[in-house]
């Protein structure tokens, strides 16, 4: 082989060897750029979840108080309901007893005047 042909060959094996460095710059600064991109994406995505979980326990948070607050009303109704049935049991106890009263009353009565005319048949001999 010629010298002049080595030399061609060196020359464009050198020009290949530039052209293959900066294809491979080129490809470097993009996967450079890539990894910088999916860390950014990495990064939003870590602060979506915890905004997530953040909004998670608030809501769990006001589902809780609610719950107690629900809670605490119905132990407040059932406590007046008790208190409303304690007011009614004594009067309708009050009013049994006021009825007995009544009948032992009119029981009585009608004996009296049932047995009247004995009483005044006594007296009156």
């Amino acid at each position: 082989m010629s010298t002049d042909r080595i030399e061609s060959i060196i020359e464009r094996l050198t020009d290949i060897s530039s052209e293959l460095k900066s294809i491979i710059a080129v490809h470097e600064q993009r996967l450079n750029q890539q990894e910088k991109d999916t860390n950014v994406i990495f990064k939003l995505l870590e602060n979506r979840r915890k905004e997530l979980d953040d909004k998670i326990n608030e809501v769990y948070v006001v589902m809780t108080s609610k719950d107690n607050s629900i809670l605490e009303h119905i132990e407040q109704m059932r406590k007046e309901a008790n208190e409303q049935h304690k007011a009614l049991n004594e009067k309708i106890s009050k009013l049994e007893k006021f009825i007995w009263v009544a009948i032992g009353g009119g029981m009585v009565l009608v004996w009296l005047l049932s047995n009247i005319s004995t009483y005044f048949k006594l007296f009156v001999h």
